[in-house]
Formats: C-alpha cells, sequence, structure tokens
C-alpha cells in the first residue's frame, strides 16, 4: 500500500491511496500494458520445448547409432576370439558405424578392410575368390564370384568378419611383444612393415606402450592408437562399472 497527495494545507500533507499499478508509473485510468510480455510467453514455452524434444531426439538417434550393430559384433568377435569392446573400439575409429564408408585407400565398411587384406581372407579360407568367401559368412551374398569388393564390404557382417580376422591375427604375430594391443593396432592402420620400420622385432618385446608410440611417425597413426586403447578402456568400464 503506498499514498498519494491530494491537498497541501500548511503544515499537512494529506495522502490517498494509490493502486500498485500507479507505483510504476500506470494512469489512474488503467494498468500498465502487459501484452507484449504475455505475447513472447506462448513463443519462449514452444522453443524451449521444441529444443528439449531436439535434444532427446538427438540422444537417442546417437544412441541408436552406436548401438545398432552391438549384437552382432558380439557374436562375430566371439567367434574369432576378440573382446567386443575392442572391436566396437575400432568400428568408432574406422568408419563411426558407417557400413557404407570408404577411405582414399579404398578401405570399405565397418571396419575398414583393404582389398589386400580380403584377398589375405580369401586365401585363408583356401576359397578362390572373394565371393565364394564371403557367402560362407553372409546369407544376404547373392551373386557369388560375380560380387564386387564394395558390395562384399558394404555388407555390416562380411566387414566384421574380415576386419576381427584381421585384427586377431595381428594379436597372434605380436603376441610376444610387451604390449602386443598398440603394435597390432599400428599394424591394423599402418601395416605390418611400418611397424617394422619403426620398431624392429629385436626392440619391441623390450618397448613398453608409450615407449612404442612415441616411435610411430605417423601422426594419424598415433592417434590412431591412443584413442582406440582410450575408448576400448572406456567400453570396458561402462561395461563393468566398479
Amino acid at each position: 500500500m503506498c499514498w498519494r497527495r491530494e491537498k497541501s494545507p500548511p503544515g499537512m500533507k494529506a495522502w490517498t491511496t494509490i493502486t500498485r499499478w500507479e507505483i510504476f508509473g500506470a494512469s489512474s485510468e488503467g494498468a500498465i500494458n502487459r501484452r507484449p510480455l504475455e505475447a513472447m510467453r506462448k513463443p519462449l514455452t514452444i522453443l524451449f520445448t521444441l529444443g528439449l524434444l531436439g535434444l532427446l531426439v538427438a540422444g537417442g538417434a546417437w544412441y541408436y547409432w552406436t548401438h545398432r550393430y552391438d549384437t552382432m559384433i558380439v557374436q562375430v568377435a566371439s567367434k574369432y576370439g576378440l573382446d567386443p569392446a575392442l572391436v566396437k573400439a575400432v568400428i568408432y575409429e574406422e568408419s563411426f558405424f558407417d557400413p557404407s564408408a570408404q577411405s582414399t585407400q579404398n578401405a570399405v565398411g565397418l571396419m575398414q578392410v583393404t582389398p589386400i587384406v580380403a584377398q589375405e581372407w580369401t586365401e585363408a579360407k583356401r576359397l578362390r575368390t572373394l565371393g565364394e568367401a564371403v557367402a560362407t559368412v553372409s546369407t544376404d551374398a547373392q551373386g557369388g564370384a560375380e560380387m564386387s569388393f564394395e558390395e562384399a564390404l558394404s555388407d555390416p557382417v562380411v566387414s566384421l568378419h574380415i576386419g576381427c580376422w584381421y585384427l586377431q591375427t595381428l594379436l597372434s604375430r605380436y603376441d610376444g611383444e610387451r604390449d602386443p594391443l598398440a603394435v597390432a593396432l599400428a599394424a591394423y592402420n599402418a601395416g605390418p612393415s611400418n611397424v617394422e620400420r619403426w620398431a624392429p622385432n629385436t626392440d619391441r618385446s623390450t618397448l613398453s606402450r608409450e615407449e612404442f608410440i612415441s616411435r610411430i611417425e605417423f601422426p594419424v597413426t598415433r592417434n590412431y592408437v591412443q584413442k582406440i586403447i582410450e575408448r576400448y578402456d572406456n567400453y570396458k568400464r561402462d561395461r563393468n562399472p566398479s
């Protein structure tokens, strides 16, 4: 409650009540015009709601994209004696779960398999063509020998089988190293010949992970190895929270 002067006799001041609207400068004929604020409330509420929905949709899309092959990864990785968390970490870095991904080096699919590795896999299965080899792991394979490399490796299950086979082959090859995982990942990305050049066989058995990684001359490969190991550790931690 406040007061308004009505008359001013000597020595006295007369006051009368006024409404709260007059305190803020409104005339006695009406209250402050609040229409602009009221008009803004609805669109602001709509914008807030849309923003929240957008975050929820984005979060759902991210979860779907990064988990849609989980079951397949577990099945194929287990077949080759690999930890599914490791395979998933490799896929994240290689293709970010895009089965149609293709690099400038002609690597294709989830695990970015190259034609040379696909040929090695075919020969390891003692088959003549990639199409014949693909038919042994994918029920979706059609055309047999006529199937192109790009078509074959765009099939997620085919890329997983060849990629897991190659990764397991490298881990077995470097099993005697002090840190076989780091060496195998470097070979997966840059090739065994570069690994041998950076750290000859006589040296690798004595190198710690940090020492070996420091010898990798390609910054891309060095970051690749570090990121996969870090993500692999995160996946294992998420799987088995302490």
